[in-house]
């Protein structure tokens, strides 16, 4: 009888331990028929993969998630964010996926592996993003914009309203409206108010952290977000850098930063937590009467600064051209339902939340 390498390894492991062979093979894992099992011929998915494109000299990096038949939506993260931000939004995969929905970030000057230009603005960013749908042949997008993204999400509205789907705004900051508070720190140099926050790229745990959140509940959401600030601020060799977050948080005091919101044409969708102190309701106030066209504007009781990942199945619903039905939890079973039979005292979201509350 011939024998294995694998088997005589086995053996003398056995004989060397006084283990007896029927011992050996009861405390291995078993499978009654393992000729039977369908393995795949791929991989599977460990996160989003991250392309590159040449545009005028400068590289562009980008994530394509999704059908490339589905519509096309641009994801713009929160504020020193890099486009793995969107990954964070990937708990609800498998529902985004069923709505056909596919999601498209692009990184911004100087996060991630984007190098850092201080020349370059809105007007810029904007470029990069139509050269990304350009390339990827995307005619016609929705937007949908977390936090500090919102800057950029008025700019990108008024640039190409005719390309624009629909417009969802969470927790979004109205800063390039024309209804806005003043910005803040104009008065600083670049060089001044990246020694102040210094103290944030230099330690991503303290960017990301979000402490009493009911997003914590989802296994793995604050690993991620470290990972999102590290690589914001580390991949491309940053060590930490805090200009390129600094411009970001001075490019509303530049001359171009106003838009023209009558542009923005596109149906608009608002979602802001009642709670908000980094982003308050005052500011989905200023979206309201700067956009002519705002199909709903929910406020959430109870909720703070990260009601964007509470909400997120109602976002991609209304993403999906379905805003006139509403998720709830009935009878511990997620559902869709048509808006008006939502019920004053009904769970909104997937019940999985129901553990946060």
């Amino acid at each position: 009888m011939r024998i294995s390498k694998l088997s005589a390894a086995l053996l003398a492991g056995a004989l060397a331990t006084g283990t007896s062979l029927a011992a050996l093979a009861q405390s291995q894992p078993t499978i009654s028929k393992p000729e039977a099992l369908e393995i795949s011929n791929g991989f599977d998915h460990i996160g989003a993969e991250i392309h590159e494109l040449d545009h005028e000299g400068r590289q562009i990096f980008y994530l394509d998630e999704g059908d490339p038949e589905g519509r096309a939506v641009v994801f713009l993260g929160g504020q020193g964010t890099s486009l793995a931000a969107f990954q964070l939004a990937e708990f609800n995969r498998s529902f985004r996926e069923q709505l056909g929905l596919r999601m498209i970030s692009v990184e911004r000057n100087g996060f991630g592996e984007s190098p850092f230009d201080p020349d370059l603005g809105y007007a810029d960013y904007n470029a990069e993003i139509l050269a990304v749908l350009d390339h990827l042949g995307v005619e016609d997008f929705a937007i949908v914009a977390i936090s500090g993204g919102g800057a950029y999400a008025a700019q990108l509205a008024a640039a190409v309203p005719e390309r624009v789907i629909s417009l969802h705004l969470a927790a979004a900051v109205s800063r390039t409206l024309p209804t806005r508070s003043e910005p803040t720190n104009c008065k600083l140099s670049l060089e001044e108010m990246a020694a102040d926050l210094e103290k944030f790229t230099h330690n991503p745990k303290d960017w990301w952290g979000v402490p009493g959140s009911p997003v914590l509940i989802i296994p793995g959401w604050q690993a991620q977000a470290y990972a999102d600030a590290t690589r914001s601020f580390y991949v491309n060799g940053q060590l930490g850098d805090a200009t390129a977050l600094a411009a970001e948080y001075l490019r509303p005091c530049s001359e171009d930063a106003v838009v023209d919101a009558a542009k923005i044409t596109a149906p608009a969708y608002l979602y802001w937590g009642e709670e908000d102190k980094a982003v308050p309701v005052k500011e989905m106030e200023q979206w309201q009467e700067a956009l002519p066209n705002v199909i709903r504007a929910t406020v959430y009781a109870g909720q703070g600064h990260t009601v964007q990942y509470r909400h997120w199945d109602q976002i991609l619903t209304d993403i999906a051209g379905l805003g006139d039905h509403t998720v709830i939890c009935r009878d511990d079973k997620t559902m869709l339902v048509k808006a008006e039979e939502v019920e004053n005292d009904e769970f909104l979201g997937n019940c999985a939340w129901k553990a946060a509350e």
